[in-house]
Parts: C-alpha cells; sequence; structure tokens
C-alpha cells in the first residue's frame, strides 16, 4: 500500500510522533507535515517527509491536483498561550475543521483526531472540553467514512516548554485507574494510525485513553 498522510500541528508532542511514526510505515510512501514555519527536527530529514509552510487563515494544498488518503490533526493550544477565548477557539476547533474540510476535497477517507477525554460540547466545567466536544460534534458532520477521535488523558512526554504544573500532575495522574491515568503520547499517534489501517469505512471511532495505553509498544 502506498498512502499519503497530512499531519496537521506536526511541531507539537504528538503531531511529531505522528510524522516520525508515518514515515518509518510501509502503508506509506509520503507524509506532509503541516507547519507555519520549517521544523528542524529529526524526522524532517526522513526521505518520505515534505514540509508545506502553511496560513491556517487561508489553508490550501499546494496543488489542486494533490490527492491525499489519511489526514492527522493535532492541533491545539493552552489557556497560557492564548487567553483571549475568540482566539483559542479559532485554534482548537476552526483550525481543525478547516483542515478536516481540505481534505475531504482532495480525496481523503481517514480524519484521526488528538481531542480530550472528558470532552463534551455542553460542558459547563471546563471551556477547553467544551471546545473538544463542539470540534467532536462539527467533524461527525462532515461525514468522513471513517473519523477515529483520540480522547486522551494527562499526556505525558518531553515537550519544548517546561510545564511546572503539567510535570506535578503527571505522577499523580500515573497512579490513577483506566482512562484518568496519565498517558505517553507517543501511545496515542500509535492508536490512530493503527486505526487507520482498515480500508472499509468505519464511521465514527472513539479511541478511550484506558484503550491506548502501550500501544506503541505493538508497532
Amino acid at each position: 500500500m502506498t498512502k499519503t498522510a497530512w499531519v496537521a500541528g506536526a511541531s507539537g508532542l504528538i503531531g511529531g510522533h505522528l510524522v516520525r511514526l508515518l514515515s518509518n510505515n510501509s502503508d506509506y510512501e509520503k507524509v506532509i507535515a503541516f507547519v507555519r514555519k520549517p521544523i528542524n527536527e529529526e524526522w524532517a530529514q526522513h526521505e518520505k517527509v515534505e514540509q508545506w509552510c502553511i496560513n491556517y487563515d487561508e489553508l490550501l494544498a499546494k496543488d489542486t491536483t494533490n490527492k491525499v488518503d489519511d489526514l492527522y490533526c493535532a492541533l491545539g493550544s493552552t489557556t497560557r498561550k492564548t487567553p483571549d477565548k475568540n482566539t483559542y477557539y479559532q485554534i482548537d476547533v476552526n483550525y481543525p475543521l478547516t483542515f478536516a474540510e481540505l481534505g475531504l476535497s482532495h480525496g481523503a477517507k481517514y480524519f484521526g483526531l488528538v481531542s480530550s477525554h472528558g470532552a463534551k460540547a455542553t460542558s459547563s466545567i471546563s471551556y477547553y472540553l467544551k471546545m473538544k466536544g463542539q470540534l467532536e460534534q462539527k467533524l461527525e458532520q462532515l461525514k468522513y467514512p471513517t473519523t477515529c477521535i483520540a480522547q486522551p488523558s494527562l499526556l505525558k512526554g518531553d515537550r519544548e516548554e517546561f510545564r511546572f504544573v503539567e510535570k506535578i500532575s503527571e505522577s499523580f495522574m500515573s497512579l490513577m485507574p483506566g482512562n484518568y491515568k496519565a498517558i505517553e503520547s507517543i501511545d496515542v499517534a500509535a492508536s490512530l494510525i493503527d486505526a487507520a489501517k482498515n480500508n472499509h469505512p468505519q464511521g465514527l471511532v472513539r479511541l478511550a485513553s484506558k484503550d491506548m495505553q502501550e500501544r506503541s509498544k505493538s508497532l
């Protein structure tokens, strides 16, 4: 099989794992990393990987003839980085939707999204969880043959920026049961890629955090 994948949010924690794993997966012959500026990471040197520098406010593929099979979306911000709620919504909801719509127009059959455990469109607990829930609802309406939504708990992994509160939380959350247990970011990436293996339409698939634990070890 010689598929093409697009990855949005390639510069992030899960996005970087997605590009690495996809470039070493024999199902794919090309991996397009959507970035705002060129990334100088190890995965960027792989022969299968191509970086497209894009503006999500004016999102277009490089050529109208570009075909893609599978899309992976790991876009997202934080309250600390984006305190303005309108801007936050633009990044966490509108940009992923625009990316998904672009993929459909170029023949994509699979859309894999990094969402969150507890995502709910009517959440009154967290604006973040409310946004994620609303995004999930809107993606369902696009009618991809397969939409796979990963709902991880607190993510573990090495980030470029040090987040003190999350580092403290990791120790506690790693002891929690089921879907509350902290999860390695590479396991989320591996789970989304594994879900794209089937060639027949699956409709909507949700991946619970507890079911994604240690998925990368099976690759």
